[in-house]
């Protein structure tokens, strides 16, 4: 589906949505929680569903009644079993320690681009602890039960690995003790992973090069936050979100320092609205260690202000639902942004106004998303190629963008 956008710019309110990460670890706490948790989710997404789906694969009771997800888990795991993960990364990397702690027969069904991202360190440890695991085509095969919970894994490939292995630790309770050998990337979403866990009733002892995973989960009545990663959109427009936490853990939280880079500051007391009152600092660095779901939206607004920026620790960007290193230089000079593309980083110059342009989105929903508001600081509308990706994490991204008064048509 192609869009057209054209450059109006928007204003009102709107309120957040729920943020996608915390559901992916609420739902999985969940499944393997003794008694029957409760968790308030207010806004669906794909990958939102593909979780909800493959609990339900595995033998796990899911009623929905309005916004609240009554979940009772199995007693008794089927094997073999087979799982459709969509094209969600998180779903299909927190699934897999779980089925290989359960000691089940798997096929995990993959699509789209996802077929194509790394789970290299799931296929270096779990044959150490007694778990086979191939992949064929679209799909990977696991079988075996893990052993000895003492794993070493590298933190610099994703973080979703590290939070699989500390997730399925909660079934059992048994101890996992979990070695970190490198520098911890998007360490954010780790914090999140142990702040959930803890709230469903496990330890976990963060230690200076791992984590120890203690105790099993408990049943509890959990409303899932909303997503600052989402926010960000609507925020660098302009608009008012509501209902955002500002002591979340969420990592694009501190988005909202390089808005004030940009010489944004939030005008409101209790929400959330950014208006520029001032001059943007003559050069900006956007770090994508630890938000590199923020990139392609930071570098819009950074582009459409008068400074100079660079965006550093770019490898990661590479292993996102697009080459996100790429799609976001592929959107910038589209634009009419001249970028100097290195090995570890990339950088731009601001211009006044961006150029009238026809946009690859590559798949990827942040691009489809960032170009969308770009159209608001454009000369002209913006063509916008597979704009429906938008809903692997906001199906009511272009809904929300016409309540706004922007205007959206699909071509």
């Amino acid at each position: 589906m192609n869009r057209i956008i054209e450059n109006k710019k928007l204003s009102g309110e709107i309120s957040g949505i729920t943020s996608k990460s915390y559901a992916h670890r609420a739902i999985f706490c969940a499944a393997i929680a003794k008694g029957k948790p409760i968790i308030e989710i207010s806004d669906l997404s794909k990958d939102i569903e593909a979780s909800i789906n493959v609990i339900k694969s595995l033998g796990v009771e899911v009623i929905k009644k309005d916004n609240k997800f009554y979940i009772n888990p199995s007693k008794i795991y089927k094997s073999p079993v087979t799982f459709d993960v969509n094209e969600s990364g998180t779903t299909l990397r927190f699934l897999l320690p779980i089925v290989a702690t359960l000691g089940l027969d798997a096929k995990i069904i993959r699509r789209g681009s996802l077929i194509n991202r790394t789970n290299s360190v799931y296929f270096h440890e779990f044959p150490k602890h007694g778990v086979d695991i191939y992949e064929k085509g679209d799909m990977i095969f696991v079988s075996g039960k893990l052993k000895d919970y003492n794993f070493t894994l590298p933190a610099n490939i994703s973080s979703q690995f590290v939070s699989g292995f500390m997730i399925a630790s909660g079934f059992y309770g048994e101890d996992f003790n979990i070695k970190i050998t490198t520098e911890r990337e998007s360490k954010p979403y780790i914090d999140m992973t142990i702040d959930i866990m803890r709230k469903f009733g496990s330890c976990v002892i963060e230690k200076k090069r791992g984590y120890i995973c203690r105790g099993k989960f408990k049943a509890i009545d959990y409303v899932v936050e909303k997503d600052w990663s989402n926010a960000l959109f609507f925020l660098a427009s302009g608009v008012k979100v509501k209902g955002l936490d500002k002591n979340s853990k969420q990592g694009d939280r501190k988005a909202i320092e390089i808005f004030r880079d940009l010489g944004y500051e939030n005008i409101l007391k209790d929400e959330f609205q950014f208006k520029r009152v001032k001059d943007p600092k003559k050069k900006i660095i956007i770090d994508a260690k630890n938000m590199p779901d923020a990139v392609p939206i930071l570098s819009v607004l950074a582009a459409a202000s008068n400074t100079e920026t660079e965006v550093i620790n770019i490898k990661r960007l590479k292993l996102k639902e697009s080459d996100r290193v790429k799609s976001t230089v592929e959107m910038l000079n589209n634009l009419g942004v001249d970028v100097n593309l290195r090995e570890e980083s990339f950088s731009f110059s601001g211009i006044e106004k961006f150029k009238s342009a026809k946009i690859d989105s590559h798949k990827d929903h942040r691009i489809a998303m960032a170009s969308s508001i770009a159209a608001t600081f454009a000369e002209g509308p913006i063509i916008i190629n597979n704009s429906d990706c938008v809903e692997k994490s906001y199906k009511n991204f272009f809904k929300d963008f016409k309540s706004l008064g922007g205007i959206s048509n699909v071509l």
